[in-house]
């Protein structure tokens, strides 16, 4: 057995594994991965920090700043809502063209009540996400060809 001296000079040292001293800048940052994230453990990798001082610099944070920490929490979610509202918007373009189709041919529809339903549900869930009222609302749908025949 070997009782060679061993070099440590440069090895982290203690259980943090050579995590630097973390500022309030530093843990701004984690706050505002922790609420994209929604993970301790992923804001301490992306941050090449310890889950531990993580977990505790966020919480530190929030306790010091809550209403920081709600202009953050309620800044993310405005922008996931506004994300939702264009992605909402495209496929329900998308969706409207196809009825459109269907509308114009009247072989490809079947039923017009389906048809209908399909249309005022895409119109109510784009309202409701833009915040704005269902209520009391017409909507006006041109069909092709005569309506009992359609309705077969």
């Amino acid at each position: 057995m070997s009782t060679r001296p061993v070099d440590l000079t440069g090895l982290p040292k203690g259980r943090h594994q050579g995590n630097k001293n973390v500022t309030a800048k530093d843990s701004y940052k984690f706050v505002c991965d922790y609420v994209e994230l929604g993970s301790y453990t992923m804001v301490a990798e992306k941050n090449g920090t310890s889950r531990r001082t993580v977990t505790r610099r966020i919480k530190e944070f929030i306790e010091k700043n809550p209403e920081e920490f709600d202009r953050i929490l309620n800044t993310f979610l405005m922008r996931n809502k506004q994300e939702m509202i264009l992605n909402n918007s495209l496929t329900t373009a998308k969706a409207l063209d196809k009825v459109n189709e269907m509308l114009d041919d009247p072989d490809a529809c079947k039923s017009v009540k389906d048809v209908a339903m399909t249309y005022g549900i895409l119109y109510d869930k784009g309202a409701l996400m833009k915040g704005e009222s269902t209520s009391n609302s017409a909507i006006v749908i041109k069909m092709a060809g005569d309506i009992e025949e359609l309705s077969k």
